[in-house]
């Protein structure tokens, strides 16, 4: 009788064994199914970024695995704000004053520049300058070369800029918007040594303009030199310990230039460099072939330039009761820089989940359709080329630390004239954001009841104009920078809107249901249990 028993055991432990084997087969079995469904969701994903899926919705089923997907569109709302300063770090400045001709406004744009300092800077020897200059050091003349690389407006309507010395340098231990006051704040005053240059514009070989330097200089130790270039010149000769870095030239030698318009409309030049250029004149001894002294008379420079290592930060100024009437018109939302009008965005977040909280969201994708120019002006400002969506309240901390897009929180689109998406700034997946404003409502009523009422801008975003600085890593183009646009740039979006009254389709009973001109198209998929 045992031996049927061991027998009968060993069989049950084959039969465990087998069934074990047979649960792996069928998980793998399962894994290879839902690697085929995650497939199929990813096509009908891509599916979504085209406005032909209009017809997707519940019926679309995968029966192997009970998959159900469904496609809804809801409307959005939309309003203009006046951004007021924004961060004003960049690596390029803006001279000069002209007119929106769409809008009316005005924009005006000043800059300070720093400039680096190279560590092995040095003068020619000194005898040859002294044998040239009667024996003192000096420069022959000295000036700003401001160079730019794209101009607006009219290139023949004079200019005038003038450059102010800064009383001290503006520091990198604050942050600087694009409102600073640097008269009012003490870093530079009216009374500086400054110069004028009245100057037209180009876009030739040559797109640079001098403002000159060439008057008598008097420096804070009292001593007056006969100009800002022999200035630099002694001030190296007696303390070349001041050249060694930035911080100390900037410090003990020259603290930067404050560029401000001061006379003009018509044109505006986006600057990419400044430099502080100073020449002079040589002169020294030689033996000609008969053994006779000969002299030998001849012109050098040096120069200091704008770098990324020190800061050029851009002052913008604008028509600020043109902008605020232009935010409350109610037929359009504007994206307008620099400094000037965003488009905030509030996201359907609980009607998007409702009824679907334990469906995955798959996508999330809207569209903002942009209105062509009413003004056939040939100097148009341009549509901004790139726009940032941003929660709200994340606006400022954003730039302050220089954070990039995470898609998440955060994407980038980029303005598109000829796609399916045609004159629109399209965000192709914004379901990551959508998820996560839904969570951050529930975790905060599970602390306060009176959470949403605190926190009005839980499921907005802005539309803000930035520049994107790349670079390439393994043959792939990264971003490694975000910064707001501060170029001319403006453009006017359909406005959002779930008026019934405005936007509106008939339900099949005949009642009007908002249908506003932007929407945002979901697809959402479910595991049958």
């Amino acid at each position: 009788m045992l031996m049927p028993i061991r027998h009968s055991s060993t069989k049950c432990v084959q039969t465990r064994t087998n069934a074990s084997q047979l649960k792996i087969h069928i998980s793998r079995i399962m894994k290879i199914l839902r690697l085929f469904t995650a497939l199929f969701i990813a096509v009908m994903t891509m599916a979504a970024c085209d406005d032909t899926t209009d017809n997707i919705g519940s019926s679309i089923t995968n029966e192997v695995d009970n998959l159900s997907i469904q496609q809804k569109v809801f409307n959005v709302t939309s309003r203009s704000v006046v951004s007021g300063p924004v961060l004003s770090r960049n690596n390029t400045g803006m001279i000069g004053k002209v007119k929106d001709p769409e809008t009316g406004t005005y924009v005006t744009g000043d800059y300070m520049t720093q400039f680096g300092v190279l560590s092995s800077f040095s003068l020619d020897t000194l005898e040859y300058i002294r044998n040239a200059h009667d024996g003192k050091i000096e420069a022959d003349s000295c000036f700003l070369l401001v160079s730019y690389k794209t101009i607006y407006g009219d290139s023949l309507a004079p200019m005038k800029a003038t450059a102010y010395e800064m009383s001290k340098p503006m520091t990198e231990d604050q942050e600087y918007y694009s409102d600073y006051d640097a008269f009012g704040n003490g870093w530079v005053s009216e009374n500086n040594y400054h110069s004028s240059a009245t100057y037209n514009l180009n876009e030739g070989s040559t797109m640079a303009f001098k403002i000159y330097l060439n008057k008598p200089y008097k420096a804070r130790d009292g001593k007056t030199y006969k100009n800002y270039g022999t200035y630099i010149m002694n001030t190296f000769v007696e303390h070349p310990e001041y050249f060694k870095s930035n911080y100390s030239f900037l410090n003990n030698v020259c603290p930067g230039f404050y560029i401000k318009n001061t006379g003009g409309i018509g044109n505006v030049a986006n600057i990419w460099n400044t430099e502080l250029q100073f020449y002079w004149k040589i002169q020294k001894t030689v033996k000609d072939s008969q053994g006779k002294d000969s002299v030998i008379t001849g012109y050098t420079y040096n120069r200091f330039d704008g770098t990324e290592e020190v800061l050029q930060l851009n002052k913008i100024t604008n028509d600020t009761k043109t902008l605020e009437t232009l935010a409350s018109n109610e037929e359009c939302t504007f994206i307008k820089s620099p400094a000037g009008i965003f488009t905030e965005v509030t996201l359907p977040v609980e009607d998007i989940i409702k009824g679907h909280e334990k469906d995955t969201l798959n996508t999330a994708s809207i569209s903002f359709p942009r209105m062509n120019n009413v003004d056939d002006s040939k100097y148009q400002f341009s549509a901004p080329s790139t726009i940032l969506m941003v929660e709200a309240d994340s606006l400022n901390t954003f730039f302050e630390q220089s954070k990039l897009t995470d898609n998440r929180s955060s994407y980038t689109a980029s303005y598109s004239a000829s796609t399916s998406r045609k004159n629109a700034y399209t965000f192709y997946n914004i379901s990551n954001l959508v998820t996560k404003m839904h969570n951050a409502k529930l975790e905060g009523e599970k602390k306060n009841a009176n959470w949403v009422n605190e926190h009005p801008n839980w499921n907005k975003v802005m539309l803000v104009p930035v520049t994107l600085k790349t670079s390439t890593i393994n043959n792939s183009t990264v971003v490694t920078k975000i910064n707001h646009d501060m170029s001319l740039s403006s453009t006017r979006l359909i406005k959002a809107t779930d008026d019934a009254n405005k936007d509106y389709t008939l339900d099949k009973s005949g009642n009007k249901v908002a249908a506003g001109p932007v929407q945002i198209k979901v697809i959402y998929s479910r595991f049958k249990e």
